[in-house]
């Protein structure tokens, strides 16, 4: 990639300067261009590194997200282990509404049946009923 003025600038450093001092600045002026370019090259090259590393350092790795994604597994297990335990306990609370429920009917058959039979007119009026008074 050697820098090669173009003829026409040739022309006129000639014309300016004369055959053997246009072709010395010629000279001079390519081995700027040429060292201008390598140093653009050099520069490019570091952009490129730096850009690249800022990169790795700001955007998710394969490693980061397999590690994220691992983390929600592990979060989704948990929530499912919730979900779990939580229908568990609803499961034995039913049981035990159940339980109660049963036990309140009991108690009340027993409260209405002491409430009758503990009224002196209630007794009386059963056994007219069943026959055995008059």
């Amino acid at each position: 990639n050697m820098a090669t003025l173009p003829y026409e600038i040739y022309e006129i450093l000639e014309k300016k300067l004369g055959k053997e001092e246009a072709k010395e600045v010629g000279k001079t002026i390519e081995k700027v261009l040429e060292t201008i370019e390598e140093k653009a090259r050099q520069e490019k090259e570091i952009a490129k590194v730096q850009l690249k590393e800022e990169l790795r350092n700001e955007l998710a790795t394969k490693e980061d997200i397999a590690l994220v994604m691992k983390e929600i597994e592990t979060v989704r297990k948990e929530i499912e282990t919730v979900y779990e335990r939580i229908e568990t306990v609803r499961q034995e609370f039913k049981g035990e509404i159940r339980t109660l429920e049963w036990k309140m009917k009991l108690w009340i058959a027993v409260v209405i049946f002491l409430i009758l039979f503990t009224n002196r007119q209630t007794i009386e009026l059963l056994l007219k009923v069943i026959g055995v008074l008059k």
